[in-house]
């Protein structure tokens, strides 16, 4: 069932994937493949129709105008476009949360909101293939940084670069996907680059591998 709370501030203290004992499978850089373990359980709990080799993004800011959300109203249609499965943080406006249930009775399996708890969050993050942060702030790039230590290569603003660094694939280095800040056409091209790595599992997990130990 598809639910929201209420606004809020809270702040919350997350462990790294490999001591966390509240997602379904614990993971680190040398058991990357459990994480797959985490999705299909999210998935089944959440009953969305995701698979896995189906991105599986995770929305965990919270969802407000002043938080930069209009960028995400923007490219929402083209994210679902793709075929991708989202994971939303319960948390935000009325404006947005109407935006997300819409959109969810239009794409049925293919979103879910999960309510803003400390474990809830922990799951988004362990069980989505990417991140997707639509603004920066001291925040946000708290729960960049701990989207790496789950393995969630985050799609986010310029502004992060000093905690992600832009996947190269002549390189195969790289950590995450950046875009323009504040650009919608920039932020879908993110999306759409990480879509398509996602598509050669092997060079995937080596990212993956790459965002864990950052």
């Amino acid at each position: 069932m598809l639910r929201y709370i209420k606004y809020t501030h809270m702040k919350y203290t997350l462990p790294s994937a490999a001591y966390d004992n509240k997602i379904y499978a614990k993971f680190s850089k040398n058991t990357i493949e459990k994480k797959s373990q985490n999705k299909m359980e999210f998935c089944r709990e959440h009953e969305l129709s995701c698979q896995q080799r189906q991105l599986l993004v995770g929305i965990v800011m919270e969802l407000s105008q002043k938080n930069g959300a209009k960028l995400l109203e923007d490219i929402l249609p083209g994210m679902l476009s793709l075929n991708v499965c989202l994971a939303v943080r319960g948390v935000g406006t009325e404006q947005f949360q109407n935006l997300i249930l819409n959109f969810s009775k239009q794409y049925p399996g293919r979103i879910a909101v999960v309510h803003d708890t400390n474990e809830g969050l922990r799951k988004i993050f362990a069980a989505s293939d990417t991140s997707f942060f639509f603004s920066g702030g001291l925040d946000n790039e708290q729960l960049v940084q701990a989207s790496l230590g789950y393995a969630c290569l985050p799609i986010a603003p310029e502004g992060m670069r000093h905690i992600v660094e832009d996947y190269n694939p002549n390189q195969e280095s790289g950590t995450g996907f950046l875009f323009s800040d504040g650009n919608p056409w920039s932020a879908f091209a993110a999306l759409v680059r990480a879509n398509e790595n996602f598509r050669f599992p092997y060079d995937w997990k080596n990212i993956q591998k790459s965002a864990i130990e950052n």
